[in-house]
């Protein structure tokens, strides 16, 4: 019988597929272990969003990974299998392209990019769209603090709480189309959809929460919106990306003390098991302060910069409302210096005019970073007349002479 002869080289080629075979296999397999030590970097995963936004990362960091495998695998290769042998000085051997080669790599980076374009477009239409029974709360961006307002209105009254109650001006504004409330912190509970419209008050800014792989840039005049549905009770900081000015880092949660004494300084996300416990331990508490505002001026300026409607917490230090702010004048004991700062004009005057005119009264060494409250509803950074009163009343009572009226009534009318 006449067996057929075998090419030469077809042992050898045998030999070479399998080992581009094996070769494709570990490239393949090591993306995909590159791909696996991504929730090591991470932070936690604590909404249905950002899972959709680490499984892409996972995805485009195993093709990544095989890239990388791939291309630095040929490399060594090449450097070992092509190296110049001793003694060899002569010439490498003319290679001219290889069309279907060139063809090859040239349309596997167009499927992955399609494909990567498509799928990074479902995530992204998936996790900006509106969600059912979603809850809107304002976030308002302004240097160097965020604050948050939660829509109070007839259908969400605290138990036992009824219109015919509340007082006369709290009436009418909540049957007007409802008022708002302001509060430091971003409150919702587990499985929730979340729409947070965003705005700046001054320049932009960007609203990040890291564990629920969401980030947003605020910009000045226009308003955007950010959306996430939480899958894990806990706090979740809450971080300005924007370089804003200098008091940017001050943006940032941070935790005051340590252990069980520890308490919440700045911005946060708080997220609560569930809607009763949410109810219970934030919104109703918050809505009543809203709804049976203090009849004392003191103490109804105390409530209001206790809220962080305006941001005085990140700049200024103030033991009685646990602030420790670096960038602006300390505000203990401003009742005792308020009086003795300009000669001539009275602790009231001094105060009005530090808040509505800032940088008339520059304390050294600080510079003009305060924002200016204006008193009328369309100007940025707008503070009532009627909050202003009440926040000087509340200053001038950071006295080491709590006895001795520093500031007149609050009924006096602004300085000329």
């Amino acid at each position: 019988m006449n067996l057929p002869k075998l090419a030469p080289n077809s042992g050898r080629s045998t030999n070479a597929m399998i080992w581009i075979a094996v070769a494709g296999v570990a490239i393949v397999i090591g993306g995909i272990v590159i791909a696996s030590l991504q929730p090591m970097f991470f932070p936690v995963v604590a909404s249905a969003e950002a899972e959709q936004v680490d499984a892409l990362f996972r995805f485009m960091l195993a093709i990544g990974g095989m890239i990388f495998l791939l291309v630095e695998g040929l490399l060594l290769y090449s450097i070992i299998r092509f190296r110049a042998r001793p003694g060899d000085i002569s010439d490498g051997p003319p290679i001219q392209g290889n069309t279907t080669l060139e063809f090859i790599w040239t349309l596997i980076p167009a499927i992955i990019v399609f494909v990567l374009t498509i799928y990074a477009w479902s995530v992204w239409t998936d996790t900006h769209s509106i969600k059912r029974n979603e809850r809107t709360v304002e976030a308002v961006g302004q240097r160097y603090a965020w604050a948050f307002n939660y829509e109070l209105n007839t259908s969400n009254l605290p138990p036992d709480v009824t219109v015919e109650q509340l007082p006369p001006q709290i009436r009418v504004d909540l049957e007007d189309g409802g008022m708002q409330f302001s509060y430091p912190q971003l409150a919702t509970w587990v499985g929730q959809p979340m729409a947070v419209s965003l705005r700046t008050e001054d320049v932009n800014h960007a609203f990040w929460i890291p564990a629920m792989r969401v980030k947003q840039d605020l910009l000045a005049g226009r308003t955007t919106t950010i959306r996430f549905t939480p899958t894990e009770a806990g706090v979740y900081r809450i971080v300005c990306a924007e370089l804003c000015g200098s008091g940017h880092g001050a943006m940032a949660g941070e935790v005051l003390g340590e252990g069980e004494e520890a308490t919440l300084l700045g911005a946060w996300l708080v997220v609560y098991p569930d809607e009763e416990t949410y109810m219970r331990e934030f919104f109703n508490v918050e809505a009543f302060k809203r709804l049976f505002p203090p009849v004392d001026p003191v103490d109804l300026g105390r409530a209001i910069l206790a809220s962080n409607q305006y941001p005085c917490a990140t700049c200024h230090v103030l033991d009685d409302l646990g602030w420790a702010g670096a960038l602006g004048p300390s505000l203990n004991g401003i009742g005792d210096r308020a009086g003795t700062r300009v000669p001539g004009q009275t602790a009231y005057e001094y105060l009005y005019t530090s808040i509505r005119h800032p940088y008339d009264y520059l304390v050294p060494p600080y510079g003009p970073i305060m924002p200016q409250f204006n008193d009328e509803e369309s100007e940025t950074n707008y503070m009532p007349e009627s909050d202003l009163q009440a926040i000087i009343a509340y200053l001038c009572d950071q006295t080491a002479q709590p006895d001795q009226e520093i500031c007149p009534a609050v009924e006096i009318a602004p300085p000329a």
